[in-house]
Parts: C-alpha cells; sequence; structure tokens
C-alpha cells in the first residue's frame, strides 16, 4: 500500500490539468452572475429557495451525463424538490405586483435568471466530480478547489473588472469603478 502511494505521488499532476481547472471558474463566475442578476427582481428570500433548484439539475444529470444510479429515495427527494421550486418560482410572479415594485414580468425574468444560474452551478458540480473520477491525471479535491480560487481571482481581476470598468453605469460613469472602490477602502 505504501508503494501504491508513492508511485501516485511520484506521477504527479500534468501540466495542461492545471489550465484545465479554470472551466469550473468560468461556469462560477457565469453562475455568479447570472443569479445576481435575477436577485434583483426577487426577494432574497426567494432567491435562496430557488438557488436549490440545483439539487434537480445535478441529479438529473449525474443520472443522464455521468451514468449514476439515484435511488429511490433520492428521486422522491428531487421530486419535493421540483414541487417547492414550482411553488416558490409561481408565487414570486403572481404576488409581484402586490407586495413590491416588480412587475409579473420582471419577476419571471428574475426566476428564469436564478434557474438559469443554478442550471450553470450544476454544470460546474458535475465537471468538478467528473475531473476528481477521470482514470489518466485524476485532479485531487484540493487542487481542484484551489486551482478554481487562483484561476476565479486571475479572470476577475483581469476579465470581469476591467470590463465592469468600461461598460457605462453609475459609478462614476462605470458600471463598476474598481479605483474608486480602493480609495473608499483605504479611506475608511
Amino acid at each position: 500500500l505504501l508503494s501504491q502511494r508513492s508511485s501516485i505521488a511520484s506521477q504527479g499532476t500534468p501540466l495542461w490539468m492545471y489550465f484545465f481547472l479554470a472551466i469550473p471558474s468560468v461556469f462560477d463566475l457565469a453562475a455568479t452572475a447570472l443569479c445576481m442578476m435575477g436577485l434583483r427582481y426577487l426577494d432574497v428570500s426567494v432567491y435562496q429557495l430557488l438557488r436549490g433548484s440545483g439539487i434537480i439539475f445535478v441529479a438529473l444529470m449525474k443520472q443522464h451525463v455521468l451514468g449514476d444510479h439515484l435511488y429511490r429515495f433520492q428521486c422522491i427527494g428531487v421530486f419535493w424538490i421540483v414541487v417547492s421550486v414550482f411553488l416558490v418560482g409561481g408565487t414570486a410572479i403572481l404576488n409581484s405586483n402586490e407586495n413590491s415594485n416588480v412587475e409579473p414580468g420582471e419577476a419571471l425574468l428574475g426566476v428564469t435568471l436564478v434557474m438559469c444560474g443554478a442550471f450553470v452551478q450544476a454544470l460546474q458540480f458535475v465537471f468538478e466530480e467528473k475531473v476528481m473520477a477521470m482514470d489518466e491525471g485524476a485532479a485531487p479535491p484540493l487542487l481542484l478547489i484551489g486551482m478554481e480560487g487562483l484561476w476565479g481571482t486571475f479572470l476577475c481581476l483581469t476579465v470581469v473588472y476591467p470590463l465592469a470598468y468600461y461598460l457605462p453605469g453609475a459609478d462614476h460613469g462605470s458600471f463598476e469603478d474598481p479605483f474608486n472602490t480602493y480609495d473608499m477602502v483605504v479611506n475608511t
């Protein structure tokens, strides 16, 4: 057993895997962006409950993409989550005009965006599981999470923040002004 562990450790992780692990970071950024756009049109409580729909998407993809078998009790649990997502989403759409300034069409857009974000998040989870179970060059869980954080930070600093700075908006003419944010952090 000890010699088997040392032979696995000596093989190491292939170099291409470090770049390949940027993919879950892209999924995570996209899911966060979709959910945050949807949150603009929903109450936070509805948003949190709709995020649970990710379980539905993960269960479907685990069965049909990864080929895992779901037990009967898992299928029953997923069924009840589907029922609750329909009830919460429907309630948000039907009650949108009564309790807030959100129109029913905007609430539907918010529900759709959060559901799309949950789907993309489920893609990330299934992708991560597949990467950890690969036959050749499987990524250990800590490497996966570490590289995901590193790539997420890199993509935010080099893509998301510059894009937010050059898009027009209400923050000193930009959608988000990181220089203004830095100035506020330093001076508080």
